[in-house]
């Protein structure tokens, strides 16, 4: 039994090493007779075999639970798994399937695992066969015949977590099944990721990509390693990855890449966008505008093309807050009005100087509420005006509005900016 103790540790080795998330394994002492036998009294039933022995020979209590970091793609046919799998002697408890009056079929499992979103893990008393109780459906999932069979197969898929949407893609009528396609493909793409290395990764562009997939550019070197290879088979290399991704988040991935180490290369194909018909979606043809196109080129194509609807916040935010331009701020200037939910933050992203800050302090309403949310946020992430706040100015302004302001909530936020106005 204490295998798996050695492949539940090197598992979380090798997913720290790579830069996944993971919490320190979670292992207790084994239990005694006597525990059990007070357990058993307690729960009114016995402890399946199996899980007994496991108890007395493994452990009490063993929790694993990792995520993979946001850069990684996986897949196509994969729902992204993360780790959470374990058991508890203390936690050890009679299932509540709902309802006014006691459900007779309680009796017949014992829950040794609960999902963060209710359902539960458990094991029938009968036969120490292990199911999976979805509260909402109300279904059952066979997972395996016996508690032994369970942990080998959760352990050899990299400690899967427990809801629906992580067991079901590697689940056939047999519980989970390691010979499905689904659960090929996820050991052979965890393998590739927990043993990759971008040392080896850099000497081949297919090899760099598929480590960039796992990993990102978090890591400069990483991104260094692009100029190993002609700039132009990295263009033409990345744009296959986003022309032929069918998630649109695996496309946002490889745009992100795509223009950090190769934007000019892209840029004739990016003003092919606003020629010719495509299959590019809208957010992405704006991302890659913003990134490999001049901005006087670039920003008035959006612009013009936002122009022809109806101009609401969140549209302009999301399609102009890549371009980082103040010119951004003057083309908004005319559209603001009430709700101003999301002006304040193309405003921050858009790089206000403090004299434009200070004017629209002074603007009407809802350039005045626009701007010292803008503040107020820019002041909680550290974000500087493009030049020195003249502080004779904005006291003053910032004081008599706070007294001014008939609602509490927007008194707050001019108190808040004079508060940390000394440190901005």
């Amino acid at each position: 039994m204490h295998i798996w103790i050695d492949r539940w540790t090197h598992l979380l080795k090798l997913l720290e090493q790579q830069g996944a998330w993971m919490h320190p394994l979670e292992i207790k002492p084994v239990a005694t007779e006597q525990e059990l036998s007070m357990v058993e009294m307690r729960l009114g039933v016995p402890i399946p075999s199996e899980f007994r022995d496991v108890l007395l020979h493994c452990s009490r209590q063993v929790g694993v639970y990792w995520s993979l970091p946001d850069e990684a793609l996986l897949p196509i046919e994969l729902d992204t798994p993360l780790g959470n799998f374990g058991w508890s002697l203390e936690e050890l408890e009679s299932p509540d399937f709902g309802g006014d009056s006691e459900n007779e079929d309680e009796q017949l499992y014992l829950q040794f695992h609960t999902a963060g979103n209710g359902d539960a893990l458990l094991m029938k008393v009968e036969d120490g066969s292990v199911w999976y109780w979805s509260h909402e459906e109300d279904e059952f999932d066979l997972l395996a015949w016996s508690f032994r069979d369970y942990i080998e197969r959760v352990t050899t898929l990299g400690c899967i977590g427990v809801d629906c949407g992580q067991h079901r893609q590697f689940c056939s009528e047999k519980g989970l099944d390691l010979s499905l396609t689904n659960s090929q493909i996820w050991l052979k793409w965890l393998e590739q990721y927990l043993t990759s290395t971008w040392k080896e990764a850099m000497y081949h562009l297919d090899s760099l990509l598929i480590y960039v997939s796992m990993h990102g550019l978090k890591d400069e070197k990483v991104q260094q390693a692009f100029t190993r290879f002609d700039s132009k088979n990295v263009y033409t290399a990345l744009r296959n990855q986003i022309e032929h991704s069918m998630r649109l988040v695996d496309k946002e991935a490889w745009c992100k890449v795509l223009v950090k180490v190769c934007a000019t290369e892209a840029s004739d194909w990016v003003r092919t966008f606003w020629k010719d018909q495509n299959s590019i979606p809208n957010r992405i043809r704006d991302y890659l505008t913003a990134f490999c196109l001049p901005e006087e080129e670039g920003l008035p194509l959006v612009l013009q093309d936002i122009e022809k609807e109806q101009i609401d916040s969140y549209t302009a935010l999301h399609r102009l807050r890549h371009f980082h331009s103040s010119k951004t701020i003057a083309w908004m200037k005319p559209y603001v009005s009430f709700p101003i939910g999301g002006w304040d933050q193309l405003l921050v992203e858009s790089q206000p100087s403090a004299e434009t800050l200070f004017e629209w302090l002074n603007g009407s309403e809802a350039e005045r509420l626009i701007a010292i949310r803008a503040v107020c946020q820019m002041m909680q992430q550290e974000i500087k005006p493009s030049d020195q706040v003249d502080k004779k100015k904005w006291l003053p302004l910032l004081a008599f509005w706070k007294d001014n302001e008939v609602l509490r909530k927007n008194k707050q936020l001019f108190n808040q900016a004079l508060e940390g106005l000394n440190h901005w």
